[in-house]
């Protein structure tokens, strides 16, 4: 038996060769260690204002209702008060100074006074409910100003109106005991709960509201 000669050019690969081509050859596998996510730091500055923002979602949805409701019932007084206005009518037939008696003696009547003092009852419950409500929330400048003094700031507005409208067409431009009583009332609150709005507004609330930015501003800048 006769073996074939090996070539004399042949080259023998040596081990270390064949072992480094093998693994060259070798699939790349990527690697399976954990990546660290990217941390993001949240603001932890909780100020005033986010506080009182926060607190509307805590007041009683109870509260809520009685707010609204002592609202409507102070202005459902100014509406009724006109009810109990009297009115002069002129008479040719009398001379002019029984006619100023007369006159006088009718302005200080009251009219219709079961009117009179369901008007006055619902004026005073409402004023007091308002105050009460204050009192329990006059921290939250938000809640009051938009569930208590503007509210009471507009139908205050509309019962002066109503009651000028009253007295100078219905009553022709007479005004009597209560008509003057009611112009007194509507312009007093009026008067103090705009008073009130304009400085829970835009001075209590804007201060809350200014430092809110500052501190917003200044946790920024550290990140």
């Amino acid at each position: 038996m006769t073996f074939p000669l090996r070539s004399q050019n042949a080259v023998t690969m040596k081990p270390e060769a064949s072992s480094a081509a093998s693994r060259s050859n070798r699939p790349i596998v990527a690697s399976t260690a954990p990546i660290r996510p990217h941390l993001i730091t949240q603001s932890s500055v909780h100020t005033r204002y986010m506080t009182m923002l926060l607190d509307l979602d805590k007041i009683p949805r109870l509260h809520n209702i009685l707010a609204s409701f002592f609202t409507w019932l102070l202005l459902a007084g100014y509406v009724v008060f006109p009810a109990t206005f009297t009115t002069v009518n002129k008479d040719n037939k009398i001379t002019q100074a029984a006619q100023t008696e007369l006159e006088r003696q009718i302005l200080t009547e009251v009219r219709n006074a079961p009117l009179l003092y369901i008007a006055a009852v619902c004026c005073i419950v409402g004023s007091s409910g308002m105050i009460w409500l204050w009192w329990k929330w006059r921290s939250n400048y938000v809640w009051m100003i938009n569930r208590i003094f503007l509210p009471s700031l507009l139908n205050s507005v509309a019962g002066l109106i109503s009651t000028l409208v009253n007295i100078y067409s219905a009553q022709n431009g007479d005004f009597s005991v209560t008509a003057k009583v009611t112009v007194i009332a509507t312009g007093v609150c009026a008067a103090i709960t705009a008073l009130l709005f304009l400085l829970y507004n835009n001075w209590a609330l804007s201060r809350v509201k200014e430092r809110h930015q500052r501190e917003m501003e200044g946790e920024l800048a550290k990140v």
